[in-house]
């Protein structure tokens, strides 16, 4: 029982070095809010969605598009394929706006992951030299475009990505999303980020503003064709190419429900759970370090109450609280209901999941499933 009683200690100490740095994040990154710009020659900029299989989500997406104030908007929806209603939904807006064109069904060449191709086309249908990339299930404030580019501009980036509100509704997205968000924060948020001598480079594929010339140098979305974190990479290519890139916390300007419902989060980090290891054989140990993580606290608390080890049951308690506490700042970025997100140790049950998942996908399959379609490398 010794284990238990030093193993939730050593859980309870690294929690607290995440919530350092985590909090360290959330403060020497960029944050961009909504200032009301007023700009008397409004900028042109060319906006590109892939969809697939967006009908919940992608009219009101586009409609918050259409608001935007103080730009001059081009559209294109590239409809990827979907199975539902997109291709509909697309046609409708666009012979609402003649501000708005479709893409439907574009050919899927050979080594391109869907929504890189999709992004492909999109930008050989553009012609502006300001280009937006966003998700179809991402709801933008009035000045979101504005913000960004008066920023970028300020800054002189050639590149400027926005990472927005998460909301959050089903169970398991509550469960597993703060975790994994401030994970992922606090290993790709490199205090250099915004060095341009550090290879550092970050985005988040909601909200990516990129001037083409530094696009087009790079040869387009050609360099990230069959990556999985195809926003990271494309980030990390541009800065190689030695042009300027910046990312801003934006929760006041775009919003966006990751996952629609508790069978897309359960399953929803299998696409990208893999991208992190090189070689992927790295991912089997990682399996066991949440049920290691998340399970101290609770087995010794269990155990500490059968054997009245008083010592054992606040070590446990203290190991729990110190990995709850770390939610608080991240209610910065997310709105997470506590009732359920407070139910995080059982996040080890989709993590190794999700990986064995992953596995099976990567070597029977040679590729990587999402929505519905397997994408091979």
């Amino acid at each position: 029982m010794l284990s238990l009683t030093v193993g939730s200690g050593v859980v309870a100490f690294f929690s607290i070095c995440i919530a350092i740095a985590f909090l360290r994040v959330l403060m020497v990154t960029r944050w961009l809010t909504a200032k009301n710009p007023i700009d008397d020659s409004p900028r042109c900029v060319d906006v590109i969605i892939p969809a697939r299989n967006e009908e919940q989500d992608l009219r009101h997406a586009v409609e918050s598009i259409q608001k935007q104030r103080s730009v001059s908007i081009r559209v294109v929806i590239i409809n990827d394929h979907s199975t539902d209603e997109t291709a509909s939904i697309a046609k409708s807006l666009a012979e609402s706006d003649d501000r708005i064109g479709v893409i439907n069904d574009p050919t899927l060449r050979d080594g391109w992951f869907g929504k890189a191709n999709a992004m492909q086309h999109g930008l050989a249908a553009t012609s502006q030299s300001l280009l937006i990339f966003t998700d179809a299930d991402v709801l933008h404030h009035r000045d979101s475009f504005a913000e960004a580019i008066l920023e970028m501009e300020r800054r002189e980036d050639h590149f400027l990505s926005l990472f927005p509100t998460v909301e959050l509704e089903s169970f398991w997205e509550n469960v597993l999303v703060p975790h994994l968000m401030i994970a992922g924060m606090v290993a790709f948020l490199h205090r250099r980020l915004e060095d341009p001598r550090s290879p550092h480079a970050v985005a988040a594929g909601a909200f990516i503003l990129v001037q083409r010339d530094a696009l087009e140098a790079i040869g387009g979305l050609e360099s990230v064709k069959n990556e999985a974190l195809d926003d990271v990479k494309l980030a990390q290519r541009i800065k190689q190419n030695g042009y300027q890139t910046g990312f801003c916390f934006a929760p006041d300007l775009i919003r966006v429900r990751l996952f629609k419902s508790n069978r897309d989060a359960f399953w929803g980090f299998t696409k990208n759970i893999l991208s992190p290891f090189n070689p992927v054989w790295l991912a089997i140990p990682f399996m066991f370090l949440p049920i290691f993580v998340y399970a101290s606290p609770l087995l010794a608390i269990a155990a500490g109450l059968y054997q009245h080890e008083t010592l054992m049951v606040a070590i446990g308690i203290f190991a729990y609280v110190t990995q709850a506490i770390v939610l608080v700042p991240a209610t910065r970025l997310c709105r997470l209901k506590w009732y359920k997100a407070l139910c995080f140790p059982i996040a080890a049950l989709p993590i190794t999941c999700c990986i064995i998942k992953a596995y099976y996908h990567h070597y029977i399959d040679r590729g990587v499933k999402w929505r519905g379609r397997v994408m091979q490398k």
